[in-house]
């Protein structure tokens, strides 16, 4: 059954993480967010903590700060994952119970650009427990698509993308949903074959769907998408079987003014072309005979 293999698939990259071809960036190194985020409560004593970063961002051993409630700070040990640009450290010992940490993430250098990217920090407040179930996940819900032009950052031309809004059903954790991290694949493309196609793995969305943007060559056609969620101990969901599809036209295609830059009404103006086709033939229609 595709369903079947759509898990085993998933599965396996999620854990595994083999890496694949990264796109070239010119955009900055900057961190995109954090596992858990700034304001995060009942975080999980066992939780390890991580950050995403831009695809351009590179990671060459910069340090990560953990400030103990006491206000002492703790430099600890990181490990950086670049097929899904995350950095990561495990806390040296539990967490204290009801206690505020801050984890302070460095700025990191660029793979194109000495210039480093911006760093962050969060804090968070401990639970009681440990987490020790994993995560549940509907899994992706639906998908729409609409085209876009946007400016290129590396040449600075006009291109066109897909842009896909994926809705996620509901996800749960004993260690609450502040501490997982969506990891969505494409499982069905032109340039997709048995293998799903990662998409940077962000932290969980609480508005419950986000954007995906992909060039037009790898998304014109039937295109779906399958996700999982992670702990923050690194358990992951069942839910790689959920599959959601749509329909993509090939560009270019009548649209009206909606995918350009100048915000036009499309609807009006194929309904104003329509109302000029509809009176030019009433009037050919009731010339007289001469």
């Amino acid at each position: 059954m595709r369903s079947a293999g759509i898990t085993a698939a998933i599965a396996l990259a999620a854990i595994a993480a083999a890496p694949h071809a990264r796109a070239a960036s010119c955009g900055k190194p900057d961190l995109v967010d954090m596992v858990p985020p700034d304001g995060a409560t009942g975080v999980p004593l066992n939780a390890r903590l991580g950050a995403h970063y831009a695809a351009a961002a590179d990671y060459l051993g910069e340090e990560v700060l953990l400030v103990h409630p006491d206000g002492s700070e703790q430099a600890l040990d990181a490990t950086w994952d670049p097929t899904e640009q995350l950095l990561q450290v495990t806390p040296t010992a539990p967490l204290d119970p009801n206690a505020t940490y801050e984890v302070r993430w460095p700025p990191l250098r660029g793979l194109n650009a000495a210039a480093p990217g911006l760093g962050g920090k969060s804090r968070f407040t401990t639970g009681t427990a440990d987490d020790v179930a994993a995560p549940v996940f509907a899994g992706v819900t639906g998908l729409t698509w609409d085209l876009e032009r946007v400016n290129d950052d590396c040449t600075d031309d006009l291109s066109e993308r897909f842009v896909f809004d994926v809705a996620l059903g509901p996800a749960t954790d004993d260690g609450g949903t502040s501490g997982l991290t969506l990891m969505l694949f494409q499982t069905e493309g032109p340039h997709v074959m048995n293998t799903p196609t990662p998409i940077p793995a962000r932290a969980w969305p609480q508005a419950m769907h986000l954007q995906v943007r992909l060039a037009t060559d790898v998304a014109v056609g039937q295109v779906c998408f399958a996700g999982v969620v992670r702990d923050t101990t690194g358990a992951i969901s069942n839910s790689g079987d959920v599959e959601s599809c749509v329909h993509t036209t090939d560009p270019p295609f009548f649209r009206g003014c909606a995918i350009g830059n100048g915000g036009g009404d499309g609807t009006a103006t194929l309904a104003v072309g329509l109302a000029l086709a509809a009176l030019a033939l009433r009037r050919r229609t009731r010339r007289p005979n001469l």
